[in-house]
């Protein structure tokens, strides 16, 4: 605790302080340096793709005024800390994944209501950047209540099961333990028959090694990452399942507003071109992981379209859109009858598109 509050004082004296002075005499301007904390180690998708575009182009594009101080692995945030540390400004930018603030980000959870979805990029942001125009209540969620500003999203692959146990279809989960990030894909796995269980991410490949669960669903290239095939060999893996929430990307709207006109400018450019350019990191990456697999000797099994209508369940799924709605209207959401509405519409196209 004494080290975020000596971090938090450090970075408002050296970054809050109305970014880049001209110093006395007609030197040059003085580099901003931006910590940037992320709870993922590199290697990944995203990973890779934020620390070798997305960074190298917020420089460029701001010509060297800005100096991006990159922490990675939960090295300055975890993942549970990362929506308060980034708001107090112990890191200025960094990475926030809505699916761990259930309570805190109610309205963000609705992404995780739609259990398949686009399997392309461009179709996958025309969804987050359609339902944050639609529905103006998911910004503000983030951008008024906790003083944030997203500044651009990406997407994880989609959804595979990595199991201790031999897995060939949905079925083969009945009866076993197994973990998911968000309680909506927890009650998916229970109605598949699995016995839902919640371990931090952190602590999933000895939970696997251990056997405390049997199993873990996750985005393809998060499990590849964190080298969970290593105690779960047995794969069910599909591109339809799609990884929901958004991956998002935020500045601290103190420090944000705090920075040139033109720096902002610049870094607002680095983001269009980042989210413009994910695709290429994107497309392919699920082969490249599914053939590395079978290469490594994991036996990977692909999900059937049967299969899929079994996950999806419809019968069970109009009950969990119900009873989103009803607990957010709860807790002082009053339109959240009309924003599942206007999700489900946006859905519906997108899928739409994706086949197109």
């Amino acid at each position: 605790m004494i080290l975020c509050v000596i971090l938090a004082v450090l970075g408002s004296v050296t970054l809050f302080g109305g970014g880049a002075k001209e110093p006395q005499g007609g030197q040059a301007k003085a580099t901003i340096t931006i910590k940037y904390s992320d709870s993922d180690p590199p290697g990944g998708v995203r990973t890779e793709f934020l620390k070798n575009v997305w960074i190298p182009a917020v420089e460029r594009e701001t010509k060297g005024a800005v100096k991006i101080q990159d922490f990675w692995g939960a090295a300055l945030l975890s993942a549970p800390e990362a929506l308060k540390g980034i708001s107090d400004g112990v890191a200025q930018m960094g990475f926030v994944f809505a699916e761990f603030y259930p309570k805190q980000l109610p309205l963000h959870q609705i992404f995780k209501l739609f259990p398949r979805g686009p399997g392309k990029w461009e179709v996958i942001r025309w969804v987050y950047d359609t339902a944050y125009q639609q529905i103006p209540e998911l910004r503000k969620e983030i951008e008024e209540q906790w003083n944030l500003k997203i500044m651009l999203y990406t997407s994880g692959l989609p959804g595979a099961f990595a199991s201790t146990k031999p897995i060939t279809k949905i079925e083969d989960i009945r009866g076993q333990k197994w973990r998911a990030s968000s309680r909506w894909v927890l009650e998916y796995l229970r109605n598949a028959g699995a016995i839902p269980v919640s371990v931090p991410w952190a602590d999933v490949y000895m939970a696997l090694q251990t056997g405390t669960i049997d199993g873990v669903l996750t985005n393809y290239d998060g499990l590849h990452m964190m080298k969970f095939e290593e105690p779960a060999s047995n794969l069910l893996v599909t591109k339809e399942i799609w990884w929901a929430t958004p991956f998002l990307v935020v500045a601290n709207k103190t420090f944000w507003n705090s920075l040139p006109k033109e720096v902002q400018a610049g870094i607002e450019k680095a983001n269009k071109f980042a989210m413009d350019e994910f695709g290429k990191a994107f497309t392919g990456a699920w082969d490249k992981i599914y053939e590395a697999e079978k290469k490594a000797g994991y036996k990977v099994a692909v999900i059937t379209e049967a299969d899929l209508v079994k996950w999806e369940n419809e019968p069970e799924l109009k009950k969990l859109h119900a009873k989103w709605v009803e607990e957010n209207k709860a807790v002082g959401i009053g339109n959240a009858d009309q924003i599942m509405t206007k999700m489900q519409a946006i859905m519906k196209e997108a899928m739409e598109r994706d086949k197109k």
